[in-house]
């Protein structure tokens, strides 16, 4: 079957039930990537050096990457080993027996793909993005800071979700546009229920998070394809230990300079092959051109659900404001230098 996602046309030898399938004409065009699953006895490859790990804040090696002969390997330990191609054109996922599918789909879509775009020479941020008729609104921060929910906010304000957690950019003609992923959303159970009137329904993530992915009745065949111009980026953070205890009153925004955007954006980057000296030259290029054509907002969140609206409020009041200055209920925010 054949799918459209993050600007790709992935073909996959089994369903993957979080993307809608191509049709008509669509259906027939040529894979830019083709997911296969190993069916037999899983590959034995053990690489003499890693390149790359990550850790869970637990101290946990979630993630590790290597180069084999053909390509490279991405070991999530006792989850399952993605080994993909040098050029990013052939995905092989070769599970553990007990792995959930669903597990496996997750991390093919929103921990593979991402890094395998940055191989295929596109460069994608850890974004959550919204539609506006003023252009895309894109959300960074670390992981917790409710970029899916304030999305899923938005959505039941009747803004369309384009991405959850991976945000292709791309310059077109001196402006930078924002690439649609697929549809859904990941939350905690408590935003869920908070918004379940925005939900067509929700399904397990993977077998070791209770979030839920949450499918929006409006996105039912009706999910935006087409790059679009992308007017901000807000960058997500709780209020300061000595503020939370008190309790933020109302959202805050704050404007950053170029090289303080450049600095807060980079650690929101996807980064396949870090010893790929060209690949790392080709990304500060493509966020220098970024944040020279888009404003980055810091935007402080008050902890409590029972404030999104006025955060949404905030952020459209930013995005419509073209003065020299953005005013909240707090404070008037100072130009950019």
């Amino acid at each position: 079957m054949r799918y459209r996602v993050y600007g790709l046309t992935l073909s996959s030898d089994v369903p993957v039930h979080e993307l809608v399938p191509l049709a008509g004409a669509e259906s027939e065009a040529e894979s830019d990537v083709r997911v296969c699953f190993w069916s037999g006895r899983k590959k034995s490859f053990t690489p003499s050096r890693w390149f790359m790990s990550w850790t869970l804040p637990t101290g946990e090696l979630w993630l590790q990457c290597a180069k084999d002969g053909c390509g490279y390997l991405l070991r999530f330990p006792e989850i399952a080993d993605f080994f993909v191609d040098a050029e990013g054109r052939e995905i092989i996922c070769a599970p553990e027996p007990e792995t959930p599918m669903e597990t496996i789909r997750h991390l093919l879509l929103d921990q593979v793909l991402p890094l395998v775009l940055n191989l295929k020479g596109r460069e994608a941020l850890h974004a959550t993005a919204i539609l506006t008729p003023l252009g895309v609104c894109a959300f960074v921060g670390p992981t917790g800071a409710g970029k899916s929910t304030l999305a899923a906010s938005f959505l039941r304000a009747g803004y369309a979700v384009l991405s959850d957690d991976c945000l292709v950019v791309e310059s077109i003609d001196g402006r930078i546009f924002a690439t649609p992923a697929y549809p859904g959303l990941r939350l905690w159970p408590d935003s869920v229920e908070a918004l379940r009137d925005v939900a067509g329904g929700s399904q397990p993530v993977a077998h070791y998070t209770s979030k839920q992915r949450l499918i929006a009745e409006r996105y039912h065949g009706d999910f935006p394809s087409d790059p679009r111009p992308l007017a901000r980026i807000y960058s997500l953070s709780r209020p300061p230990d000595a503020e939370a205890g008190a309790g933020l009153a109302n959202p805050r925004i704050e404007r950053l300079s170029h090289r303080d955007s450049f600095m807060e954006l980079i650690q929101f980057t996807f980064r396949f092959d870090i010893t790929n000296r060209e690949m790392l030259l080709r990304q500060f290029g493509v966020l220098e051109r970024l944040v020279s054509n888009v404003p980055v907002r810091r935007l402080q969140v008050p902890d409590a659900l029972s404030s999104l609206p006025a955060v949404c409020e905030a952020v459209l009041a930013d995005l419509n404001n073209r003065g020299d200055s953005v005013v909240d209920n707090n404070y008037t925010v100072p130009p950019s230098i």
